[in-house]
């Protein structure tokens, strides 16, 4: 069983994407395949949904955030316990592999232990300690590790009514204590990148028990796009792809981009807007730097059939992120389809390339930087050209991650969790 907080067509980040891949390709390795997942559809919370995506089986239980009445309720919420109970009674697995938990219950892993099913979990970012996700402060600065009282200064203005009083550090630290003790229920602790380990050991989990399996693309479709080529005096096609947060540091491509000199490139964008702990305005805010003459689109939501297209009107793709991003999907996209790729210096996504060989590592929050490696891609075709040839070869598919983790699967079969 694949557990997952969404799936496509009805939500389209990341992890919900890698999901779907490991789910197709386990699935034509001749793996039984079933995905739990959420919905936000209409009708009584903690009813399950059946349907199929791709030939796998489906089931999405039905949660609104409704009736949240604490921090901690974020994390465990008795309906969707008994949803996944319900799920279970009817089924057999071997081992599950939980992906996210927003939006369903941390009440999942303990379910699976009481059944004796080893659960492996992937840690796509820190929501399991951070309830903002990626462990950056609300004052634009990314952090080491969760500290309830600086985490309590942070959370307060999205869930200060849970947290305005004396016992705000202990509530806060409770949300610790539970992400330390799911991470001890699992039998397999997964990250797409080393540099997501760091923050868990701090918090207490054992470095020992971590594994390293990078995500896998789509490189069978994305492989079939022809290089870019930048013709002498064309405009260097910038793409930024992915959700429209303030962690992600569009605006600091925004700011980079109009430094450039006009007629030498353009921009487009494509992702989901969506608010961020309250913060409705990030977008409009960003957008309204743009003004009417400047070679700049915001397309919106994107699914992800749509890269091929995409990608083909882009020459490079810049993920100009400011938190400690644990793996950087779309950086991988872009290379497998021969693009180069301007990253920030930190998290997964410095690990996507070698500077200066399929592109350019700049430093986070830096636009001054980031122009500087956007202007030389615009102004020397050749030096555009060995980087997209470069590119091709640092993405991998589907099929070998999913011979690694099913690798671990095999490892666990048979493990009594307790």
């Amino acid at each position: 069983s694949l557990v997952s907080h969404g799936l496509p067509p009805e939500s389209v980040g990341g992890v919900e994407q890698h999901v779907d891949g490991l789910a197709g390709q386990l699935l034509a390795m001749g793996h039984r395949v079933e995905i739990y997942t959420r919905t936000g559809a209409e009708g009584p919370q903690g009813t399950l949904v059946a349907s199929d995506h791709g030939g796998v089986p489906v089931t999405r239980v039905v949660y609104r955030y409704e009736g949240l009445d604490s921090l901690g309720a974020l994390y465990q919420a008795p309906v969707l316990d008994r949803a996944f109970e319900e799920f279970l009674a009817t089924r057999r697995f071997d081992v599950a592999h939980v992906h996210h938990l927003t939006g369903l219950s941390t009440g999942i892993v303990a379910a699976l232990e009481q059944r004796r099913i080893p659960a492996a979990i992937t840690l796509h970012d820190y929501w399991l300690m951070c309830p903002r996700g990626q462990m950056w402060h609300r004052e634009g600065e990314a952090c080491d590790r969760v500290e309830p009282r600086r985490c309590g200064d942070c959370l307060a203005p999205t869930f200060g009514d849970w947290l305005a009083n004396e016992d705000r550090d202990d509530l806060v630290g409770s949300v610790h204590r539970q992400a330390l003790e799911v991470l001890n229920r699992a039998a397999a602790l997964i990250v797409p990148s080393a540099r997501a380990i760091p923050p868990f050991t701090e918090l207490g989990a054992d470095t020992a028990r971590f594994r390293v399996v990078e995500n896998g693309v789509d490189t069978a479709n994305l492989r079939q796009l022809p290089l870019a080529t930048r013709p002498d005096g064309a405009p260097l096609r910038i793409g930024y792809l992915g959700t429209l947060l303030p962690s992600k540091g569009l605006d600091v491509l925004v700011e980079a981009f109009k430094s450039l000199e006009p007629g030498t490139a353009r921009l487009d964008i494509w992702g989901n807007s969506v608010p961020y702990h309250g913060d409705t305005g990030f977008t409009e805010r960003v957008l309204e730097r743009l003004a009417p003459d400047d070679q700049a689109t915001y397309h919106g939501p994107y699914q992800t059939a749509d890269l091929p297209e995409i990608l083909a009107k882009v020459d490079v793709v810049v993920a100009p992120a400011l938190w400690r991003e644990a793996f950087g999907l779309t950086v991988r996209e872009g290379l497998a389809a021969g693009r180069p790729v301007v990253v920030s210096r930190i998290g997964g996504l410095q690990d996507a390339i070698t500077d200066g060989g399929e592109g350019f590592v700049v430093e986070p929050g830096d636009p001054e930087a980031l122009a500087g490696a956007l202007g030389r891609l615009a102004g020397d075709p050749a030096l555009y050209q060995r980087m997209a040839e470069a590119a091709r070869g640092r993405a991998r598919g589907f099929a070998e991650m999913a011979a690694e983790l099913t690798d671990i699967y095999q490892g666990l079969v048979g493990l009594d969790p307790r």
